[in-house]
């Protein structure tokens, strides 16, 4: 990118348009590039690149750098991407939200396919976009301004404002970490093409317009800069520009002064899977009490020992017994075969089966061992007592049940990602997402079937004998050796969403083709005044069609929802694969009734694949596990018992009935949701905000981050996309999160220069060790420094909530319009295991107790207005605190090397076992006035005869996450074995 900008923009400014379209053809693949990286949609980001130009013409004249145009074009993207963005809360996704584990796995599979490829419009785009989410914000962007933009090193460097050195780097590690997919990247970044036509389509829009002169005024002061420059960096990081109103004002394009900035990418979203919280907020720990500082007395009432499967477990022998898995299970496949078994594979490649009238999963073997590659929704079906199983682009069969398996067939590279495997009568079919087979050996040979076949291919299925293809162009029915395209009521409805077949009804979700609307149409669907998508039915196998869509479920005019279709006789169900909706029929769809709160998790993707047994049992699974309804779809429950799954916190209420009678609420956060369970963990219902249905663009429900108890209620601290920190109550029917009203918005931190940081330290809320190394040109984690900024340590007390933002403590009053900045904040340097630690927080009444990375425990009496160094008086040296927890008015804090007491928070003594050991413990929880504590050798309780630990609880063989104490019944949330309980009743 040689400058010769400046010469063009003077001609531009002289009158000679002709000019401006070589700037347009020169970056258009640049900004193009960047828009697809932010929007993730590769069309609407060419309707985003003409509009920068457009936006860049008419404020041309107000560049008082020309040779700085590249960078000004960069910030110009970007703001138009962040408004698109705000406008658009729909099915864009932060690839921060997929699981750290899950990436490291995806090798062109695993939970990258499964979660997007039957609902992207360009299949090969998103399985890249997925990809590159295994790097770091930076670098992701370089990469793609390599290969889709088309530029060099220099030209990089110039459009982004930083060294050719650092460009060099960032693709130098970016091609080291994708290694094998490194390659397929390149090649589909390069072939992707945008519209030949688009720089004669906005110079046909320039031809109206003229660029405006800029307005006067008084040059700005370097503090003004800075803060222009604070603006357009928190629009980097997706922050609505309503937040910035309240302390500056936000960046103009009028502005009198341009600079370049590094932009760093990293939006700021919960990754709530990449490692367990070190912190949890465990049992009923703050109290309702205003003044004395004393802690809240759980109800230490009793209650039968829980049950396991309807199984008594004699108290004897009794060991910890898990629960039904409350969550945290990426399912990748899901198939029911004739005699009733149902079989899945997790995202760890785990292989289960379901057997018939059986109530647990079995785990059979791993698909790993297979050595092949694996990914997408591997299909699995059952013939002839063999079993067929395709992880990518080979083959197997097993005829133990799964227990051992061989290869039957391999096709080569091009084929990867596999649809269905379905045989019928006379022969097997496998279709991938781009050529379907027949094998008329049981799978020996096979012989491609594509003839009149268009179209990435989404659903495969068959009524009877006869053959059913979904494509992104259209419906296909296979006669003999040849695909026919059928036709719809409506001929716009060509791409397919979903499929599904009775004995008899074949039913179809189609929608229009995104790719090929105009931009007034897409405004349109935008604004809800266009249709987009349709339910149809066909009796005949495709020959006629009746619309059936729901008209009293989802907006008919608006974005289409992302749906799954299953049926089963007579019954037809319809489910939301990102909202938890399920919408039915028991007439095959003349008639529908609907449900918005099911028991299917409300967030994204939490419905991938559906199957059905019969008219009574359906299945649905995705990456919140899997769910079961037994009443033809009206109720679903969690169904993941003896699967691996994470447990954050753990959280206990006794609640009283209608009728008089104590219950147990016990609540549990896993990933990123809130979890319930009324029968001590035989199953799980999602507690979540209520959403309009109708709505034409549906808010995201917010990823929950971190749950406390304080009285009677528990609160959740949460995150929507594109928004801040939120945070709420459960409802008291325990049902729903109801968001706290009116609290202030804190303002997310940005990658700053360094020149700045003073300046923007007064208007932004964290701790300066947080800003000093964000401003560190060597600083390779930016976006996990963010991240966990965001993740801080959640307390409330009454009505007073403290939260750790950005590594510095803040506390608010219901009432108030601003956080109170405390004063406690880390100090020592943030690394990438110091920011897992996080703040230890415990509030009761005034007193607030926080245990720092540095090793330093401060103490409040005030609220948090003024502070005591407890350190000092200590019984030992501190690394790192583990737990806070009050009982009544006097404090427990358990660290690295023992466990430390004080009731009046002034004389603190250690605590040991009998034979005078001090006892590490990683969880702490209190049973009424009872302290109970978990270590690497059991479950200890503190006796109150002689004040020393004894065991009460054998080692639990997972990383314990929580705990908390019901009565006679302790539970632990674990790394990878859900929860456990044990009775301690003897």
């Amino acid at each position: 990118m040689k400058n010769n900008d400046a010469v063009l923009i003077q001609r531009v400014l002289d009158g000679d348009d002709t000019a401006f379209s070589a700037l347009v053809r020169k970056y258009q693949r640049s900004v193009h590039a960047l828009a697809w990286r932010k929007i993730g949609d590769f069309h609407i980001a060419e309707d985003i690149a003409q509009d920068t130009f457009l936006k860049a013409y008419q404020r041309l004249s107000t560049l008082k750098e020309p040779q700085s145009f590249a960078s000004w074009l960069y910030v110009i993207t970007a703001n138009h991407c962040k408004a698109w963005l705000r406008k658009n809360q729909r099915w864009t996704r932060s690839l921060e939200e997929t699981s750290s584990a899950q990436l490291e796995k995806a090798t062109y599979s695993g939970y990258i396919i499964a979660e997007n490829e039957r609902m992207t419009v360009e299949t090969q785009r998103e399985v890249v976009k997925k990809l590159l989410a295994k790097l770091q914000e930076s670098d992701r962007t370089v990469i793609t301004l390599y290969y889709l933009g088309g530029m060099t090193y220099g030209e990089i460097s110039e459009f982004l404002g930083v060294s050719e050195a650092a460009i060099r780097n960032r693709l130098y590690r970016a091609r080291r970490r994708l290694k094998k997919e490194e390659p397929m990247i390149r090649e589909a970044l390069g072939n992707f093409q945008i519209t030949p036509s688009l720089t004669d389509n906005i110079m046909r829009e320039i031809s109206r317009l003229k660029p405006v002169a800029p307005s006067g005024g008084k040059p700005l002061v370097p503090w003004a800069i800075g803060v222009s420059t604070l603006a357009v960096i928190l629009l980097m990081l997706g922050v609505g520009t309503q937040y910035l109103s309240r302390f500056q004002r936000p960046y103009s394009f009028d502005a009198a002064s341009e600079m370049i900035v590094e932009i760093v990418e990293a939006s700021i979203v919960l990754n709530l899977e990449s490692k367990p919280d070190v912190r949890t907020q465990i049992g009923r720990t703050a109290a309702s009490s205003k003044n004395d500082g004393s802690g809240q007395q759980p109800d230490g009432v009793l209650f039968p020992a829980a049950q396991t499967d309807g199984e008594d477990v004699p108290i004897s022998k009794q060991q910890w017994v898990q629960t039904s898995e409350p969550g945290g299970i990426v399912v990748m496949a899901l198939a029911a075969i004739p005699e009733g078994n149902l079989y899945t594979v997790d995202g760890m490649g785990d292989f289960y089966k379901l057997a018939n009238n059986e109530n647990r999963w079995q785990r059979i073997f791993n698909v790993g061992s297979l050595n092949t590659p694996w990914g997408g929704n591997p299909p699995i079906a059952k013939w002839d007592n063999t079993l067929y199983l395709v992880p990518s682009n080979e083959l197997f069969a097993s005829t133990d049940n799964g227990k051992t398996w061989n290869l039957l067939y391999s096709w080569h590279e091009g084929y990867r990602y596999p649809v269905e495997l379905v045989p019928t009568d006379q022969a097997f079919y496998l279709a991938f997402d781009n050529g379907i087979f027949r094998s008329e050996d049981t799978g020996k040979t096979w012989q491609i079937i594509d003839d009149g076949l268009t179209g990435r291919i989404e659903s495969f299925v068959k009524i009877q004998n006869t053959l059913f293809a979904g494509t992104k162009t259209g419906l296909y029915r296979l006669n003999t050796d040849s695909w026919q395209r059928l036709q719809f009521p409506v001929s716009e409805a060509e791409t397919i969403q979903s499929v599904a077949a009775t004995q008899e009804r074949l039913y179809v979700a189609a929608q229009l083709d995104w790719g090929r609307l105009s931009r007034d149409d897409r405004q349109q669907i935008s604004e809800g005044q266009r249709r987009s998508w349709w339910l149809f039915r066909s009796t005949d196998k495709g020959d006629s069609w009746t619309d059936i869509t729901p008209t009293n479920a989802w907006a008919i005019l608006g974005y289409p929802p992302h749906i799954r279709l299953v049926g089963k006789e007579t019954v037809l169900l319809v489910i939301g694969m990102s909202d938890g909706v399920v919408v039915r029929s028991i007439d095959s769809g003349n008639t529908w009734s609907h449900k918005e709160t099911t028991g299917i998790s409300p967030t994204r993707f939490s419905v991938t694949e559906a199957v059905a047994l019969n008219k009574s049992t359906f299945y649905a699974g995705g990456n919140r596990g899997i769910f079961r309804s037994t009443d033809g779809g009206i109720s679903w429950h969690r169904f993941n018992r003896k699967m691996k799954s994470r447990v954050y916190n753990l959280i206990t209420f006794r609640k009283m009935d209608k009728g008089g009678n104590m219950s147990t609420v016990l609540y549990a956060r896993v990933s990123g949701e809130l979890v319930k369970t009324t029968d001590h963990g035989r199953s799980w219902k999602t507690v979540q905000v209520k959403i309009p249905m109708k709505a034409s663009q549906r808010e995201e429900p917010p990823l929950i981050d971190e749950i406390v108890a304080s009285g009677d209620v528990l609160y959740a601290k949460g995150k929507v996309p594109f928004e801040e920190v939120r945070l709420y109550r459960v409802s008291t029917d325990s049902n729903t999160l109801i968001p706290i009203q009116e609290v202030p918005v804190f303002y997310p931190a940005a990658l700053i220069d360094k020149g700045f940081i003073e300046q923007f330290q007064e208007n932004i809320h964290g701790a300066a060790q947080f800003f000093k190394q964000l401003a560190a040109p060597d600083v390779q984690w930016s976006g996990e420094l963010l991240r966990g900024g965001l993740r801080g340590a959640f307390a409330v007390s009454g009505d007073i909530f403290y939260m750790e933002y950005n590594y510095k403590l803040f506390r608010w009053k219901q009432g108030e319009t601003e956080w109170f900045d405390t004063g406690v904040e880390e100090t020592a340097e943030l690394s990438r295991d110091t920011i897992r630690q996080g703040f230890k927080l415990a509030a009761s009444g005034n007193t607030v107790y926080v245990g720092k990375r540095d090793g330093h425990l401060v103490v409040s009496f005030d609220r948090g207005n003024n502070w005591i160094d407890l350190t000092p008086i200590l019984p030992f040296s501190v690394k790192v605190f583990k737990e806070i927890v009050f009982a009544g008015p006097t404090v427990y804090v358990a660290t690295d090397v023992g466990v430390t007491v004080s009731s009046d928070g002034k004389r603190w003594h250690a605590i040991a076992d009998a034979a005078g050991t001090r006892l590490v413990m990683e969880k702490l929880a209190v049973g009424g006035n009872t302290l109970y504590g978990v270590s690497k050798a059991g479950v200890y309780r503190l006796e109150s005869a002689n004040g020393t630990w004894g065991q009460v609880a054998p080692k639990i063989a997972d990383r314990v996450t929580s705990l908390v104490v019901d009565g006679g019944v302790l539970y632990v949330g674990t790394r990878s074995s859900g929860m456990l309980h044990f009775n301690l009743d003897e």
